[in-house]
């Protein structure tokens, strides 16, 4: 039996519930989405206090199955944007499921500010930790590692969730090592900020501890699948091989990636240490890609996140700087306070094509530090391209440059899948692909072993006994797929019922790069 904890801030509670995986039964996009209904009421905005931040594991995370790492932050949000989900990595997912929780459902706001939630398998205690005020993500995470244990699972919040600013993301610790946390691009720190809540932090022995019925069938089958994803062209040479610039390859197109020979994943993860820590090569355990740090083994370079080469490929778009040292220097400068760093270069451009700016190096990183000092300039910028955009009503031309979900762009592409089943043979191609994709982050698999695992009958046979394996009772393929495409038309209801106008499906960034790979 797993359970639900929900935290109240606004009263200091704490409560736990039993809940109970199986066919039938929500998990993943669908269990968050379910609870967010239950918790938010209709009338709350995105900064109220009634507003909910839900974290909740993948099906598979927290057991043996091949880069299951997965899990994803659920909040509501406003406007077109009227759900918020954050896909997250490092070790705070595998570490929930391994507690056996199901869910954090966090509403209230702490008055005092910096409420941390430490979660281990006594329970969870909610406590102030005033000291954390100010720190940048690096502090913080030494701080609390050196309370916790160095084996501790945090999320948490920088300076700029604690302005509140739109750009603001979160931060999410790796295993113990070298780098030692990132910020996702699809952070929604602003949420948290407003709560007062600084981090979650977890304590569980072990990556691998969440209830499966039938474990050996369930490993050995994930072994299978393992090779698939290995033996693939993408997840088996180009990322462990290029690391994540090769995504910046496959925007341009399918062949402009460079072909690069198999890495063994003997030879690249070696016991080499960085200033006297281990080198994260993997973004979190189980993971059989490495496009972490696999492809730098030797070189002594060791990269924060993946997110890094999308700061290079926007820096490059923006302003031709194409330096890869001047990318990661501004990334980590953004991560220091927990700030979207790619969405703040297109931001810094876009106003400054709006007032004739002309860029420089020197001035990209003074804007980012007005950002840190909380100047009205840095909050503007912190706001994203909106917020420029509300700043020159007057200017089509700069209105044209806010930022659009990559969703916008399907019309742009034919997306070609095989049907797989004969079921599906009536369905559009761009809809089975989402439904795909949400399979995968149903079940908390990486989205980058989308290449070996989309339009792949084979694979989808293999996750349909892997989940009955942890269930313990049959599940097919099509079933997991149904359950993917309810999970769509409940967001999508969900927005279009409590919003006005258009709404849009909220499916990951990353789809950018699955509709030139599955184009015709």
């Amino acid at each position: 039996m797993s359970k639900i904890i929900t935290v109240d801030l606004s009263e200091g509670q704490i409560g736990e519930s039993e809940y109970t995986f199986g066919p039938g039964r929500d998990y993943g996009r669908g269990l968050a989405m379910r609870l967010l209904k239950e918790h938010v009421p209709d009338s709350c905005g995105r900064l109220d206090a009634e507003n909910a931040v839900i974290y909740t594991p993948g099906l598979f995370t927290g057991n043996m199955a091949p880069s299951a790492t997965r899990g994803l932050i659920m909040s509501k949000g406003e406007g077109k944007k009227g759900l918020c989900v954050s896909s997250i990595t490092g070790d705070f997912p595998q570490k929930l499921a391994s507690l056996d929780i199901a869910s954090i459902v966090v509403t209230g706001k702490y008055e005092k500010r910096n409420a941390v939630i430490f979660v281990d398998p006594n329970g969870a205690e909610l406590m102030c930790m005033p000291e954390l005020e100010d720190h940048t993500t690096a502090e913080m995470v030494d701080m609390l590692r050196k309370q916790f244990g160095e084996d501790c699972a945090i999320i948490g919040t920088g300076q700029a969730a604690d302005r509140m600013m739109p750009l603001a993301s979160i931060f999410v610790t790796y295993p113990e090592g070298q780098p030692r946390f990132y910020c996702p691009r699809s952070g929604v720190g602003d949420i948290p900020g407003s709560k007062g809540l600084r981090a979650v932090v977890l304590k569980a022995q072990t990556y691998f501890g969440s209830p499966c019925v039938n474990k050996e069938a369930f490993r050995d089958t994930g072994k299978r699948l393992a090779k698939i994803i290995m033996d693939n062209e993408i997840c088996g040479g180009a990322l462990p091989g290029l690391g994540s610039i090769t995504l910046i390859h496959l925007l341009k197109s399918r062949q402009a990636v460079p072909e690069v020979e198999k890495r063994s994943r003997e030879g690249a993860e070696t016991a080499e240490k960085q200033g006297g820590c281990r080198t994260n090569y993997c973004c979190a355990p189980m993971c059989v890609i490495g496009c972490l740090n696999r492809h730098s083994a030797g070189t002594g370079e060791v990269f924060s996140a993946p997110e890094e080469s999308e700061v290079r490929a926007a820096l490059t778009q923006c302003f031709g700087f194409e330096e890869a040292a001047f990318a990661k220097e501004l990334n980590r400068h953004g991560f220091s306070i927990g700030l979207n760093t790619t969405e703040f270069v297109y931001t810094v451009s876009m106003y400054w094509k709006a007032t004739g700016e002309t860029a420089t190096r020197e001035k990209v990183l003074s804007m980012m530090e007005e950002v840190e000092k909380g100047s009205v300039l840095g909050r503007l910028i912190g706001g994203g391209t909106a917020g420029v955009a509300e700043l020159f009503k007057d200017r089509p031309d700069v209105a044209a440059l806010v930022t659009k979900p990559s969703v916008v762009q399907e019309e742009q592409f034919k997306v070609h899948l095989d049907k797989l089943y004969p079921e599906l043979q009536d369905m559009d191609d761009m809809e089975l692909l989402y439904r795909q994709v949400f399979v995968l982050e149903n079940l908390g698999f990486c989205i980058f072993s989308s290449f070996a695992l989309l339009n792949n009958r084979e694979v989808l046979e293999l996750l349909a006994q892997m989940a009955s394996d942890k269930f313990g009772a049959r599940v097919t393929a099509q079933e997991l797929l149904s359950y993917a495409g309810d999970c769509i038309e409940q967001e999508t209801a969900y927005q279009r019922e409590r919003l006005a106008g258009s709404v849009q499906k909220n499916i990951p960034e990353f789809i950018k790069v699955l509709y030139r790979y599955f184009s015709e």
